[in-house]
């Protein structure tokens, strides 16, 4: 499916979406309408009105399916984001107080790594469903420092073994992350869908077209389109304006960028307020 539809405001795409499925169903129903092309007697019309309720409700659960299977994605990519997130917050806390030049190093590259994500990756996972190579880069760097740190002390020994397990959650977090920029509901249940859908339209093509029946339509076509244009909109959970947002991972850009600009005031206000307390 191409990206052109996410790359324009949500307004926009719920009304081509939309618009379209009511717009198909109408010129279906008035060419049958127009041309005769369906042609029974009352009780062929009372059978065929009695089969559009099974092939409904079969569609609907269908429908219902698949908006709870994308809606379900969306938000394990979100927590997957939070997590990352959560992740090298802990990291970056644990290498300031390891306190040794590698870890040191090994922060600043935690810094850079995350605000490529937030400027460089994000982008191009929004545009074009892709890892960003320079931020991959940057997490390499990051992760081959993180294994040079040695400690000195039985402190930096444990506080070690913490930054790698750390470490290595960044790295399953950001696969998974990267992992889910290409999966999409399959296309077999959209065709599945669409076909059902249509054999329901189908069957209703048999009632007359007056004002009342044609309303009735358009209102299943319209509830139609606006249930296609959800599972559109959060099939790609990366892609598009409703998509998953990169700011827990800025907020612990930010928090880091903080720590690093004012490395000695901690101590210092730890200091002051243990005398301020102390009898």
């Amino acid at each position: 499916m191409t990206l052109f539809l996410y790359n324009m405001p949500i307004a926009c795409m719920g009304l081509i979406v939309v618009g379209l499925t009511l717009l198909s169903v109408l010129l279906g129903y008035a060419g049958v309408t127009r041309f005769k092309l369906i042609r029974i007697d009352a009780e062929q019309r009372a059978m065929a009105l009695g089969m559009v309720s099974i092939i409904t409700t079969i569609n609907s659960l269908l429908v219902a399916f698949a908006a709870v299977s994308v809606w379900d994605a969306y938000n394990d990519a979100d927590r997957t984001v939070a997590a990352e997130a959560t992740c090298a917050d802990g990291l970056a806390r644990n290498l300031a107080v390891f306190g040794s030049p590698a870890a040191e190093a090994t922060g600043r590259a935690l810094r850079a790594y995350l605000q490529d994500v937030v400027e460089r990756e994000w982008p191009a996972m929004q545009q074009a469903l892709l890892p960003d190579r320079q931020t991959a880069l940057r997490f390499d760097a990051m992760f081959a420092l993180a294994n040079r740190i040695d400690p000195a002390t039985p402190r930096q020994v444990v506080l070690l073994g913490e930054i790698l397990s750390r470490t290595n959650e960044m790295v399953a977090y950001r696969q998974q992350r990267l992992m889910t920029l290409q999966v999409t509901m399959p296309g077999t249940l959209w065709a599945v869908m669409i076909i059902v859908s249509w054999l329901s339209f189908a069957l209703l093509y048999v009632l007359p077209p007056t004002p009342f029946y044609v309303a009735l339509i358009a209102t299943w076509a319209a509830t139609l389109g606006l249930t296609f244009f959800f599972i559109l909109a959060v099939d790609r959970p990366y892609a598009g304006e409703v998509s998953v947002s990169a700011a827990p991972l800025r907020k612990a850009l930010d928090a880091l960028t903080a720590g690093q600009a004012r490395p000695a005031e901690a101590p210092r206000a730890m200091l002051s307020t243990a005398k301020g307390v102390s009898p």
